[in-house]
């Protein structure tokens, strides 16, 4: 269960099995986010489907919506072999501008989907946005991560308050709205004119 103490700097994790729906409660919570008229920068990583079958892994551009294909399952092409995927190295590097661009700019919610074997075992891909998540550089952040890797993950990045969120069938719908709520509690109550301590 998320920490329910306000603090002026949020850092969600997003948790759960593969192909549960992670990145679809990462759109709905930028969705949210926006309705309420907060700025959201950073990527998104939905899957590429082809003829209903997933053959690969996008990232998206939150500001301008450009997408790209990031890995595939796994070819002879050249690339960074991570388990059935092979990720191509130009769109990892632009993916890792994508986040500088956007840590710069110090939006409301910064958005990584996802931090994973590769950023956590390797050291490689996005893994050089930990270091700013963890130091607190924006106000608010959303990270996707595996299961598996919770921990980990969960280890690197101390230094404000942190709510895990676990995705699940029967919480997919419920959850966007409740990461929203705690990602910006403080800030809804400040706007509101009553400051919790």
């Amino acid at each position: 269960m998320p920490d329910s103490q306000p603090s002026s700097k949020r850092l969600v994790l997003v948790t759960g099995d593969t192909g549960v729906g992670k990145t679809t409660v990462v759109e709905r919570v930028v969705a949210l986010a926006r309705g309420r008229g907060y700025v959201c920068a950073g990527l998104s990583s939905p899957a590429h489907i082809v003829d209903g079958r997933k053959i690969g892994i996008e990232a998206v551009n939150l500001c301008s919506g450009e997408r790209r294909l990031l890995a595939r399952v796994a070819t002879e092409e050249a690339g960074v072999q991570v388990g059935r995927y092979t990720f191509d190295p130009a769109v990892i590097a632009w993916a890792d501008r994508v986040l500088a661009a956007a840590l710069a700019a110090r939006p409301d919610l910064l958005v990584v989907d996802e931090i994973g074997p590769l950023e956590l075992e390797r050291g490689g891909g996005l893994a050089s946005v930990l270091e700013p998540l963890a130091a607190g550089c924006v106000p608010r952040a959303l990270v996707v991560v595996r299961t598996r890797l919770l921990d980990t993950l969960q280890a690197r990045l101390q230094g404000c308050p942190v709510g895990v969120f676990t995705v699940a069938v029967e919480t997919r719908e419920s959850t966007p709205g409740l990461v929203v709520d705690w990602l910006f509690e403080a800030t809804e109550h400040r706007r509101d004119g009553i400051e919790k301590c």
